[in-house]
């Protein structure tokens, strides 16, 4: 390679770190501007009650509510972890962050709302960090050194190990690509198959009525996007506790019960804010199945049983011809 061609790989090598880390800079500078987190402070407030949050196709959230100047609690809920809310009660004080004097969030609201600018910082800071190390090793010196490095630890190498075929690293290679994405979707999945576990599962639930006291409903008619029907409901638990959980409801469910109904439902025994409607219908799991969140769920099963299936049938039809080799 000639000196020219050396330079322009090197300034494009450069140019590239530059782009990215300037993109990086900026999603970090429209962070910090949206959510100003050098100018907050902590600050605490009283709770005014704890509120759950439970999905159709998910284990549920936690929230607090805090109380007003006048009393009364707020209507927006902040975000809390599972032992926050076992272990705090109403007229606690909560820690959280304050951007003024009537602003708060608590820091579980904070890492939740900016987590696409984290990721996104997350991502674009790597591939900057990749390109520079890239640039760095594309100059001559460093470049020359590192080929004479790398060409002794291949000698080395060669003598301690035989070459592999390539068509079998290949072919290892494609399965663990194919692995990798499995784990993934099985961790995006999780979620959805605990739910669904406790969902079906014949014992450690409790079975009451709640009583309806709110609802919610948002309908929409954009694609990809699902519509949203709540009941907030309260119902005392095992031991004697007032339980408000915020419920997403099918649209056959919405529509049979108002306000001041008795709903029936079950938890779980060990944890009261996890709540399932009782007496599902099929009509309710027909509709529950033509959300879009449910079809990407399935998606994401479908392929990882697939992968599963070809892995296998891959090695068992490696295993027969084997055999049949080794009968010859």
């Amino acid at each position: 390679m000639s000196q020219m061609e050396t330079f322009k790989e090197l300034i494009g090598m450069a140019a590239i770190t530059i782009f990215f880390g300037l993109l990086t800079w900026g999603l970090t500078s429209s962070y910090l501007e949206e959510y100003d987190l050098m100018s907050t402070e902590p600050k605490s407030e009283t709770v005014a009650s704890i509120v759950g949050t439970k999905s159709l196709f998910r284990p549920p959230a936690y929230n607090v509510k805090i109380e007003q100047p006048d009393g009364t609690p707020s209507e927006e809920l902040y975000r809390i972890s599972k032992k926050q809310a076992e272990e705090l009660t109403r007229g606690d004080e909560i820690e959280g962050y304050a951007n003024g004097p009537t602003g708060f969030s608590t820091s579980r609201d904070i890492l939740m709302d900016s987590m696409f600018y984290l990721a996104g910082i997350g991502v674009l800071g790597f591939l900057a960090f990749c390109c520079l190390v890239a640039t760095i090793l594309s100059i001559p010196a460093i470049e020359q050194a590192e080929q004479k490095s790398a060409y002794k630890r291949y000698v080395k190498k060669k003598r301690k190990k035989r070459k592999k075929n390539r068509n079998k690293k290949q072919h290892d290679t494609g399965w663990g690509i194919a692995g990798a994405i499995v784990l993934f979707f099985m961790f995006l999945a999780s979620r959805f198959l605990l739910n669904l576990f406790r969902k079906v599962m014949p014992f450690g639930k409790t079975e009451t009525e709640a009583t309806i006291f709110d609802t919610y409903s948002y309908i929409t008619y954009r694609k990809h996007e699902d519509s949203i029907r709540e009941f907030t409901v309260a119902f005392d638990d095992q031991d004697g506790n007032t339980i408000q959980v915020i419920k997403d409801v099918t649209r056959n469910t919405f529509a049979d019960y108002d306000i001041g109904d008795r709903l029936p439902i079950s938890y779980d025994s060990t944890n009261p804010y996890d709540v399932f409607v009782r007496g599902t219908s099929i009509q309710d799991t027909f509709q529950a199945l033509l959300t879009w969140e449910m079809l990407v769920y399935g998606s994401m099963l479908a392929v990882n049983g697939f992968v599963i299936w070809a892995y296998y049938d891959s090695r068992l039809k490696g295993k027969w011809k084997k055999r049949q080799v080794d009968a010859r």
